[in-house]
């Protein structure tokens, strides 16, 4: 079992052992919950490109004319969004 710290702010360091098992990255998001007096933190899935579109275009407009204009437009784009989003988290 590895100890954290917590600090003033309520923020813990997770050990690089961990993360690196549940290759948790910079920016990803993890579900904590109380179990039984115990916290439990568990790694939430990242999104796909395409289940980005689909929220997206189901929060501001669920016309399927709006999806595949989406996907129009992003075909456009010469990176992958994801990528580049990964990579800005990096830096």
């Amino acid at each position: 079992m590895k100890k954290v710290k917590v600090t003033s702010k309520g923020q813990i360091t997770l050990p690089r052992s961990l993360r690196e098992q549940l290759n948790i990255k910079e920016g990803d998001y993890l579900d904590a919950s109380i179990h039984s007096s115990s916290l439990l933190l568990k790694p939430v899935p990242r999104q796909s490109d395409a289940e980005i579109i689909r929220e997206h275009c189901k929060k501001y407009n669920s016309d399927k004319a709006a999806l595949e204009e989406t996907r129009r437009i992003l075909k456009k784009v010469p990176f992958s969004l994801s990528e580049r989003a990964s990579k800005l988290r990096e830096e």
